[in-house]
């Protein structure tokens, strides 16, 4: 059998695709993510949970439909790239590369603190952990996709077991929560705060439990078929998440009521009081797969990512050099050595906190792209295609300008200071020699 003819099976199905989606959100976040949100609006924020679904789902029906156009990785720098030039495609890569090699070396950091949580006997190992695990997966990488998608599929697998378990159970005890008053009142204000600060602070909170879905498309080349598969992982993917979030926070809500703001881990003392003493475990063990499971999803799309930027020209080529099996090694090398140059200096904490505005960096160039694209002559029309034609990418749009602002006024200057320094890196060395 032909290397490519099993490259071609190695890659994930439509299946595999969907559950890759819900891996790249679903993180270990998730377990203290009802005591976050509780804490300004009480119960309402179940309320800001669905409103919240709803705006991340209008970036994906954005994303959804300009996959649809693409048979390779990227993601939105393909789109940006293919809307308005390799200037702005640059920028949008360069950044997006940036943000997910930080953000992998932060979540390689969060798995060792939950490691350790886990397992005591490793205490102020951290560090030797967080590099370990980015190697070992960088290896694994390297080994072929097949390894990695196996290894992925699997965490998720098992990481949605507790999730799944606890979604259900929360059917059968929302009654419990009602009788005991739980729910009532609805709405519960923090002191000092208005309506409209409780929901801003929320909405955000909830908001940051969504980013990743961005990630599918940026490896949609090791998809089968990703033309019609990707949009509807991305969908998929992002209304089971929806549905687990807001079972995830009623069933918190119903089992601990006010004292939901009296512990640390509030789905685990949930599932007890649910299942026994048997439920804390299952969600402690839950969390430490779950940012296992992000760990190799990221291990997957950051290579691919900066080997996608180079594949157009628009980095060195070296960059996008693969092996027999299609591992970008260079990129993977690369990828993995800043992940742990940012453990070893300890900078990934710093430039974690600018990944926000460089997330958005990817989202609204994308919904303006929808719009662009529709224009042009791409030579292939889209499985699926965003209703009420422009309405929903300008939504998107000042949604995500206004999620922006709402963290903090600078980050617009972050955003403008990041642009610049992408714009430099573009004339230097990503701009296409003729």
């Amino acid at each position: 059998m032909s290397n490519e003819v099993q490259n071609e099976k190695a890659k994930f199905s439509l299946g595999g695709a969907t559950l890759y989606g819900i891996n790249a959100v679903i993180g270990s976040g998730i377990f203290l993510l009802p005591k976050k949100i509780y804490q300004d609006l009480g119960p309402a924020s179940i309320a800001a949970m669905v409103f919240d679904a709803i705006l991340v789902l209008m970036l994906a029906v954005c994303f959804a439909e300009v996959a649809g156009y693409f048979n390779k990785n990227g993601g939105a720098f393909q789109y940006a790239k293919a809307a308005f030039g390799d200037f702005v495609g640059f920028n949008v890569g360069f950044l997006g590369w940036v943000v997910t090699v930080t953000a992998w070396s932060a979540m390689a950091a969060g798995f060792a603190k939950l490691f350790i949580v886990t397992f005591p006997a490793f205490e102020g190992q951290n560090l030797l952990l967080s590099i370990s695990l980015i190697v070992l997966l960088s290896l694994m990488n390297i080994a072929g996709l097949k390894t990695s998608k196996m290894f992925t599929l699997s965490m998720t697998i098992i990481k949605l077991i507790p999730i799944i378990g606890f979604a259900i159970c929360t059917l059968f005890f929302i009654g419990h929560g009602i009788d005991k008053g739980n729910f009532t009142p609805f709405l519960q204000l923090a002191p000092g705060k208005s309506l409209f600060d409780g929901v801003s602070a929320t909405a955000l909170i909830v908001f940051y439990a969504f980013i990743g879905f961005e990630s599918m498309p940026i490896v949609a080349g090791e998809m089968r078929n990703p033309e019609k598969n990707v949009p509807k992982a991305i969908l998929g993917s992002i209304s089971i998440v929806s549905v687990l979030y807001i079972l995830i926070i009623a069933g918190a809500i119903a089992m601990l009521g006010n004292d939901i703001m009296n512990t640390n881990a509030p789905v685990q003392d949930a599932f007890a009081m649910m299942i026994g003493p048997a439920g804390r475990w299952i969600v402690a063990i839950g969390a430490l797969v779950s940012i296992t499971g992000l760990n190799v999803g990221e291990s997957i799309m950051v290579p691919r990512y900066g080997a996608a930027i180079a594949e157009e020209g628009l980095l060195p080529s070296f960059i996008a050099r693969k092996t027999a099996n299609g591992a970008p090694i260079a990129a993977i090398l690369i990828s993995g050595g800043c992940a742990c140059l940012f453990l070893l200096t300890g900078s990934f904490e710093q430039l974690a906190t600018l990944s926000v505005v460089f997330r958005f960096i990817q989202y609204i160039p994308t919904a303006a792209a929808v719009v662009v694209l529709r224009k042009k002559d791409m030579g292939i029309k889209p499985v699926f295609r965003v209703p009420f034609g422009p309405v929903i990418p300008i939504i998107a749009t000042i949604v995500s300008l206004l999620m922006i602002w709402g963290d903090t006024p600078k980050n617009f200057l972050y955003g403008g200071i990041g642009i610049l320094v992408a714009s430099v890196c573009y004339f230097l060395f990503g701009k296409k020699r003729v």
